[in-house]
């Protein structure tokens, strides 16, 4: 997850360190949600195959990574309901009370 979905957010954060020009920075930005679709599809399955209430079967420090990857979605064209096993784990987590504390605390909302 970090070495390619979390990269690959690089062009959505700061296109201009990409490409300069509003062209061309769209362009990077269309071609970075392609590959983040791509990366999403691959998290979906791999969730899904694992019974989708832990990315790797168990609950694990991977889970609070990809937590954190179901919010960036919010902020691309892409939406998290394209991916239902993501959609339904991201559901999950928030109901959990030790999840919801530290949203209160870093004042972010649901």
């Amino acid at each position: 997850m970090t070495s390619e979905v979390h990269a690959d957010y690089g062009p959505h954060f700061s296109p201009d360190r990409f490409a300069a020009g509003k062209s061309a920075q769209d362009e990077v930005r269309a071609q970075t949600y392609r590959k983040l679709r791509q990366h999403y599809q691959f998290l979906e399955q791999v969730l899904s195959e694992n019974g989708g209430a832990s990315y790797l079967g168990k609950r694990t420090v991977v889970d609070a990574y990809l937590y954190v990857l179901t919010r960036w979605i919010d902020g691309t064209p892409l939406e998290l309901s394209e991916f239902a096993s993501l959609a339904s784990f991201r559901r999950q987590l928030e109901s959990e009370t030790e999840i919801l504390e530290a949203l209160r605390r870093q004042d972010m909302a649901l």
